[in-house]
């Protein structure tokens, strides 16, 4: 049969360049099941902690406990980028493909050979070509396109939409001794679970079967997951049933509970294995700087390219981020710029775009000005120190100073002055003493996450182009404790002790509190993080690297509680921690007067079409929604931004009128 074939493909046909892309694509799909040799799709046993260590070290990026969570953050991508590379490159090399597509002989049969073996099943040649254009078909993306100077970004493959493409869909919840689950998917149409306890309740026997899968689909790759741990399995024509022992790693009360009342989740990914690195690749790409970690940092051009590529195709705001003619600092007379004055800032780092795009805005920063006694002007706020950004915590810092640190760490930032009435209202000596107060405490890690979910549902981003795919609770309920066991700091800092805020509770764990909630509340789990954040509620956290009591706050919430110290929402009940970027700059406070051509004449000529002032950096930036909003009590407690299946509604009734 395969010398049949290679007969076939070396004199029976010429090869135009698509015809070899779509056979040598195929190769990847005959190939692909080596991915699932790799340890992201591996059954998890025990010591993840030990494991975690040991794939960082392997990957040359050493792990302590002991880091900076943004620290942590980039020796993560980092690892994460070298693994799936390393992934692609055993199935085999995609740079190796490019080789041969290029190669005027047409294909190499000796390597082509090699790479048929897991083909050569067909029946015969026809449902062999017939399989591996399919195949290719399905494959194009992990295809890298050549890009040459001048042409505009595009992702690693051919897809359009591969950022965050590894978010699964909900499948199936399969309780352990419950009755059989069945569901639907695209490679293989039916599909049935079952999960049956042993004796000694320490190992579940999970049947998997399949029937209807299509012989030119490459198979629908499944994420096993519990809050104690996770398997990976794939289905397809070839493999269409499995039996998992799946072992009970932590047997503590409340991991039982889930177990038993919430089961077994099956995820299943978008996309195949192959598809599934380049994903990954894609997204992590928007956070690597070929040279980050050295102060200061500017971001990567095609870094900065790749982010306004996501943003664009993503979020969808308009006007989109373009080049600016002057990509430097404006130049604006300092002396403009007063106390409460805002600034909304955008780095095209990944963290920055990711932010905008789930909170709806097209800022991932902001700051406040300050006046002191004395006139001079500083920039305060909330932020961590970085590759690009000395200081750390609630700072201030004197505006000569940081415009040129802006600059230097590619800052998109733009001025957005007070309405005189509303700056009247400001009690300018609370403020400083609310700065004082504040200054030196830590970033507000406790509450990045949580100030923007309001809803059940309707908070969480989802995938373009029809947005049926999206980021759920069920995914966040699962991934977190999961995190949390690996590497504790990470739970403690980011959503544990925010958690217990919100029931009343101290210490408990997630899946603690999952069954607190249900069992003594009668709450769903999935309420807990669109309970109000309460302004009043205090964290432990430090100050200047000490641990003190605190409150946590990121930059928008910071911004705000200046406002609030300064008495600009009078008697209204405002809790600033519900607040995000888009819910400061919308805010009716801003001064009408002095947007677009009521701008100074140097912000008109360096850019003409952004109705505010820009005063630094390479890219446009504009509000969107930008002073809209009215102010009222509790506001922002309960907005939607997200309406699965549709897409952003980061503007809708509820915003417009007030009422949530």
């Amino acid at each position: 049969l395969k010398l049949q074939f290679l007969y076939f493909i070396g004199h029976k046909v010429v090869w135009p360049l698509h015809m070899r892309q779509l056979i040598l694509l195929a190769l990847i799909g005959a190939s692909s099941a080596a991915l699932l040799e790799a340890p992201m799709f591996q059954a998890s046993g025990g010591d993840w902690d030990k494991k975690f260590v040991s794939w960082m070290e392997e990957g040359g990026e050493p792990f302590t406990g002991k880091e900076e969570f943004h620290t942590l953050r980039l020796k993560v991508v980092k690892r994460v980028a070298s693994w799936a590379s390393e992934q692609l490159k055993d199935i085999p090399s995609i740079y190796r493909i490019l080789s041969w597509m290029g190669r005027a002989s047409g294909i190499d049969t000796v390597s082509l050979a090699e790479d048929l073996e897991s083909l050569g099943k067909s029946e015969n040649v026809d449902s062999f070509v017939k399989k591996a254009k399919a195949t290719a078909e399905r494959h194009n993306s992990a295809l890298r396109k050549v890009r040459k100077e001048g042409e505009p970004f595009h992702p690693l493959g051919e897809a359009k939409y591969p950022y965050w493409g590894f978010i699964p869909l909900d499948k199936a919840h399969v309780v352990p001794n419950g009755p059989a689950m069945t569901w639907t998917n695209r490679g293989c149409k039916n599909n049935m679970a079952k999960a049956v306890w042993n004796e000694q309740h320490t190992e579940i026997t999970i049947t998997v079967t399949a029937t209807e899968c299509s012989a030119l689909h490459t198979g629908d790759v499944y994420m096993l997951m519990t809050v104690d741990g996770t398997h990976f399995m794939k289905l397809s024509h070839e493999e269409p049933s499995h039996t998992i022992v799946w072992k009970a790693q932590r047997a503590t009360t409340a991991v039982d509970y889930d177990l038993n009342k919430k089961g077994i989740r099956f995820f299943a990914f978008i996309h195949d294995e192959v598809q599934l690195m380049v994903d990954l690749l894609d997204t992590v790409q928007l956070f690597l700087q070929p040279e980050a970690g050295h102060y200061p940092d500017f971001p990567d051009q095609k870094v900065m390219e790749e982010n306004i590529y996501f943003l664009t195709n993503y979020q969808k705001i308009k006007p989109f981020m373009k080049p600016r003619n002057n990509t430097g600092i404006t130049g604006v007379n300092p002396d403009l710029i007063q106390t409460g004055d805002f600034i909304g800032v955008i780095r095209l780092d990944g963290l920055d775009p990711m932010l905008a795009w789930a909170m709806g805005s097209t800022t991932g920063h902001t700051t406040v000005a300050m006046r002191d006694a004395n006139n001079e002007l500083w920039i305060t706020e909330s932020t961590t120190n970085s590759s690009y950004w000395p200081v750390n915590g609630i700072q201030r810092t004197p505006y000569n100073i940081w415009i040129q640190q802006a600059k230097a760490a590619g800052y998109n930032a733009v001025w957005a002055p007070l309405d005189p009435a509303q700056r009247a209202k400001l009690n300018v000596t609370a403020m400083w003493d609310h700065f004082y107060k504040s200054e030196g405490l830590q970033y507000g890690y406790h509450t990045m996450l949580w100030g923007w979910i309001d809803t059940v549902k309707n908070n969480y981003p989802c995938l373009p182009p029809d947005f049926e795919a999206c980021l759920e609770w069920n995914h966040i309920e699962i991934l977190f404790p999961i995190a949390a066991y690996i590497v504790p700091s990470v739970g403690q800092l980011l959503y544990e002790e925010a958690w217990n805020k919100r029931l009343g509770t101290t210490g408990l764990t997630a899946a603690e509190m999952f069954m607190y909630a249900e069992t003594q509340l009668n709450m769903s789990s999935d309420v807990i993080p669109t309970i109000v954040e309460q302004d009043s509620w205090i964290y432990d956290t430090t100050r200047y690297g000490k641990p003190v009591k605190g409150r946590s706050m990121v930059c928008c919430v910071f911004v705000c509680s200046m406002w609030k110290a300064g008495g600009l929402f009078g008697n209204d009940t405002v809790n600033c921690g519900e607040l995000t970027n888009l819910d400061d700059y919308d805010l009716n406070i801003f001064d009408k007067t002095k947007m677009n051509s009521g701008r100074p004449e140097i912000c008109q000529i360096n850019d003409p079409e952004n109705q505010n002032c820009q005063l630094v950096g390479p890219y446009t930036l504009n509000f969107n929604n930008y002073n809209e909003a009215p102010i009222y009590s509790h506001m922002a407690e309960k907005c939607p931004s997200w309406i699965p299946g549709e897409g952003p509604d980061y503007w809708g009734p509820g915003k417009q009128q007030g009422t949530c």
